[in-house]
């Protein structure tokens, strides 16, 4: 323990700064003596800190997956992503039929050009048959 004493240069003319000096120092080691907890005093805050909500020792996933932010923010990108997926498949699709159409058009084409070009032999051919005959 710490006692705190007087320098001898300090003057001790009445013996009342002793006689202070000495009850402040009863006084002090009276204060902080060592006391036993009142009767009781264990259990009341043992039942205080049960009474205290305890948080789950839930894993994190589960955890997060039960916040509503989280939730809706999965929601949220699953329905973006079906919807951008079933745009993309529709997008296909009509390349696919618009390429389908072309090839179909381009058929008709060649066809079109062939019995034109068999008209015209026709009609070569009969233009050449009148005139050898006249």
């Amino acid at each position: 323990m710490v006692e705190f004493r007087k320098e001898p240069h300090d003057s001790d003319d009445d013996g009342f700064e002793l006689e202070l000096d000495a009850m402040f120092e009863q006084e002090l080691r009276a204060t902080l003596q060592a006391r036993p907890a009142p009767a009781g005093f264990a259990d009341r805050v043992l039942a205080r800190a049960d009474a205290l909500r305890h948080p789950e020792l839930v894993p994190w996933p589960v955890r997060t997956v039960r916040n509503p932010l989280v939730r809706g923010a999965i929601a949220a990108t699953l329905l973006l992503s079906i919807g951008a997926g079933g745009y993309l498949e529709h997008q296909r699709e009509r390349q696919i039929a618009g390429e389908h159409a072309r090839q179909q058009f381009l058929l008709a084409l060649r066809i079109t050009s062939s019995t034109l070009q068999d008209v015209r032999n026709k009609v070569d051919g009969n233009n050449a048959s009148q005139e050898d005959a006249n």
